[in-house]
């Protein structure tokens, strides 16, 4: 495990984030005796805030007592997320000795590498009751009070797609996943954001625990399956720190911008300068965009994507976080993304990618879409030849820009 200084420094120069960031914060963390709960528990203690550790084993009694050591506010209480007494207590607990609820990160969980051809029903039914039914049984609890006071940060911890032996603990995140997306949907308007989370592959006790049976179904040794890394900033598994890092900047930094949106620990981390996104490092060498043309072009792009984002702004509220994803997905990244990329290109203070060209192409494909997903929702002949029309302007402004690569 990484000292204390570590961790304060990946918050504080790393994140660059106020050593009183969440002064006057109330956070629970779930399953906080171990892993990336243990760490975002501390993370948030060393901000400021008092942090409430929901943990069923006495783990959580030993991380009281290390956040303690380390200066911060920690109360631990037992809690069985799966059990509706239980949670109601926590509920209770925490205010009585805090006061309300600031933030809630649902990271408790149950995970077993079985096969489906040999799981016990007892098995499938446990894990989907502390990973789903306990999610939705913290937040229906927490939320009320958060929706009295229109304020509120929910992240749910959700996971990689599908992996063989993990069919019950995938099944309960994308579960999540959905909930969260849906519940978002519900508080939108109430202030509470609500971000499915997906730390990455992280290198925790639950990870080591499934890695011999789970590495030979991916034809992998198990030193090779915890040697895994699925970001070039990281030479094996993401730390738990770093995991713990990027849930507290996602739940102070960006919680309005991913709302019932999917986000990974890697994206967060790149977002706060922590890590280096692969498409910002060149692939050999990176053509130069010459001068002529280039500002125009690229202020021209970055016009479009804020319109877009007021587009999306204009939606109906429930729709918004799905059209936001969805240009995401297509895109590669959000609008948000798209405009800094763009402006620091222009600006100089970074390459051009090596792929910069797929990317654009990327972002055409998006908009050669939208008039065939409008045409969805409406027959309107003239509306239709205004999106169409409007699409094909920025899809020209995109084929310029590629040529000058």
């Amino acid at each position: 495990m990484k000292n204390t200084e570590d961790l304060f420094s990946i918050l504080t120069a790393g994140l660059k984030l106020e050593p009183s960031s969440c002064a006057g914060q109330v956070v629970v963390v779930t399953g906080a005796g171990r892993g990336i709960g243990l760490q975002t528990a501390r993370a948030f203690a060393m901000l400021g805030a008092d942090v409430v550790l929901a943990e069923l084993s006495d783990a959580g009694r030993d991380a009281e007592k290390l956040i303690r050591a380390e200066g911060g506010s920690a109360l631990f209480v037992q809690t069985d997320v799966s059990d509706p007494a239980a949670v109601d207590r926590l509920v209770k607990t925490a205010h009585d000795h805090f006061g309300p609820v600031s933030v809630l990160v649902n990271n408790a969980i149950y995970i077993q590498e079985c096969a489906v051809a040999e799981m016990p029903i007892d098995e499938w039914d446990k894990t989907i009751a502390v990973n789903l039914r306990g999610t939705f049984l913290t937040c229906r609890a927490f939320l009320p009070d958060m929706l009295n006071r229109r304020s509120g940060v929910i992240i749910n911890m959700i996971s990689t797609d599908a992996m063989p032996g993990l069919a019950a603990y995938i099944a309960s995140k994308q579960g999540i996943t959905g909930f969260s997306q849906s519940l978002a949907l519900e508080t939108g308007e109430a202030g509470v954001r609500v971000i499915p989370f997906a730390p990455g592959m992280v290198d925790t006790p639950g990870i080591r625990s499934i890695a011999g049976g789970l590495a030979p179904r991916l034809g992998l040794q198990v030193d090779q399956f915890l040697s895994l890394s699925l970001h070039a900033g990281y030479s094996g598994l993401m730390p738990a720190e770093h995991a713990a890092a990027a849930a507290v900047y996602l739940a102070l930094r960006l919680p309005d911008e991913f709302h019932g949106q999917v986000i990974n620990g890697y994206e967060v981390l790149e977002r706060a300068g922590l890590l280096q996104s692969p498409d910002d490092i060149p692939g050999g060498e990176a053509a130069a965009v010459p001068d002529a043309g280039r500002r125009e072009l690229i202020q021209k792009l970055v016009e479009i994507l804020k319109e877009t984002d007021a587009e999306f702004n204009r939606l109906p509220v429930f729709v918004r976080p799905i059209a936001r994803q969805g240009f995401k997905s297509k895109s590669g990244r959000s609008a948000a993304d798209w405009q800094r990329l763009l402006q620091d290109i222009d600006s100089g203070l970074a390459p051009v990618p090596g792929n910069f060209r797929d990317q654009l192409e990327k972002l055409s494909g998006y908009y050669r879409d939208v008039p065939k997903e409008t045409a969805r929702f409406t027959r309107d002949v003239e509306m239709l030849k205004q999106v169409a029309d409007l699409c094909e302007q920025r899809i020209a402004v995109i084929r310029k820009l590629q040529e000058l690569i």
